[in-house]
């Protein structure tokens, strides 16, 4: 029998177009003849809605996609050893679901709260669990682990909208005199580059601030590193496996518009040109994150490679976008996997991690 696949997409994040957008690609490359595959739309209210297909739910017209109007909605509920997916208007089950595939980008969807929700229906899902979902989401947390790890990290000073001005003014001059302009600023639980600036002096710092702080109540002050911005795609569990590593040479920096919007923002190198030592060297240092961050499933590492030849770890995301430009899918493409194939792995790997989970006793006599 085919397997029963429902991609979970939308959100309420900033990033919920992005994840439109990723959820359609999925969607397309999934194999037909081996799943039965639907749609879970979250608007940006936290309604649910259902589909079997992708356009009867999203707008695809223009450049920002967005949900329609006046769908049907729905919850997502525990039965038996599957996802039942129930019509609350008309009080009736209208699909079930095998294995369930969150493309939701940020938060609520790539911060571990999606994952708990799924934990907590015992059903299998593509990627990293509750507890690597979050650390992954926290850019500070993700360093202070890394670091433990003795990985390479970007130096950084995080504000926290509780701090008072007067230590608010204290960080944000210490992070001048330490890391000198250019400054990155960066929401601490957000991804895509939403909220992200690249700041050249005190007016521009303090703007950037302001608008970090609409995405999240921690922002990140982060050192600016000159070097070549590398990524490595990373696939697996116990034993994960890394892709060749590819390279973005954005404009100014990979922004969301570079990542998303505009294929000419930014030009991309797949494979990037690298020696081989270069590519081993970036290899084991992504398994060796993917592993100090308790992921599981994929992840794409972000690295610096800085002139003097030492790799910076930037961040990981354990939800990759999945467009027609994202790195993620393309870097295993590359590197001998189709996205079909790739798509197949990870529900595979899904199944196993649960299976795994199953195995443990739950109860104590």
């Amino acid at each position: 029998m085919k397997k029963r696949i429902v991609i979970i997409c939308g959100g309420k994040s900033g990033e919920h177009e992005v994840s439109l957008r990723s959820a359609y690609y999925v969607f397309n490359n999934l194999d037909k003849k081996k799943y039965v595959v639907s749609v879970l739309a979250i608007d940006k209210n936290g309604k649910w809605f259902f589909s079997y297909q992708f356009e009867d739910l999203v707008n695809t017209r223009g450049l920002l996609w967005k949900l329609k109007k006046d769908l049907e909605e729905v919850a997502l509920l525990k039965a038996k050893n599957y996802g039942q997916i129930f019509s609350l208007k008309r009080k009736k089950e209208l699909a079930q679901g095998d294995v369930f595939f969150p493309v939701i980008h940020g938060t609520f969807g790539e911060d571990g709260c999606l994952q708990g929700f799924l934990e907590l229906l015992d059903i299998p899902y593509v990627g990293a669990n509750v507890i690597g979902s979050a650390i992954g989401m926290n850019k500070e947390i993700t360093k202070k682990l890394l670091k433990i790890e003795k990985i390479p990290i970007t130096e950084y000073v995080v504000i926290r909208k509780s701090d008072s001005e007067k230590d608010k003014a204290l960080k944000i001059q210490s992070a001048i005199k330490k890391f000198h302009y250019p400054l990155f600023i960066k929401p601490v639980s957000l991804g895509s580059s939403v909220g992200v600036s690249k700041v050249f002096s005190k007016k521009e710092l303090q703007k950037g601030i302001e608008d970090a702080f609409q995405y999240d109540d921690q922002v990140m002050i982060e050192k600016f590193i000159k070097g070549r911005e590398i990524e490595c795609s990373v696939l697996g569990n116990d034993n994960p496996q890394a892709s060749l590593p590819g390279e973005i040479q954005p404009k100014t920096f990979y922004s969301y518009k570079a990542k998303y919007l505009d294929d000419n923002e930014a030009k991309l190198l797949v494979p990037a040109p690298l020696n081989k030592k270069q590519i081993s060297q970036i290899q084991e240092l992504s398994i060796r994150t993917f592993k100090a961050l308790e992921l599981q499933g994929m992840a794409r590492i972000d690295f610096f490679l800085k002139p003097n030849e030492q790799l910076v770890v930037n961040e990981a995301n354990t939800i990759p976008g999945f467009t027609q430009i994202s790195m993620y899918p393309k870097l295993w493409q590359i590197s001998g996997l189709s996205y079909s194939r790739l798509l197949d792995k990870l529900i595979q790997l899904a199944i196993e991690n649960h299976k795994g989970k199953k195995r443990l006793k739950r109860s104590y006599q």
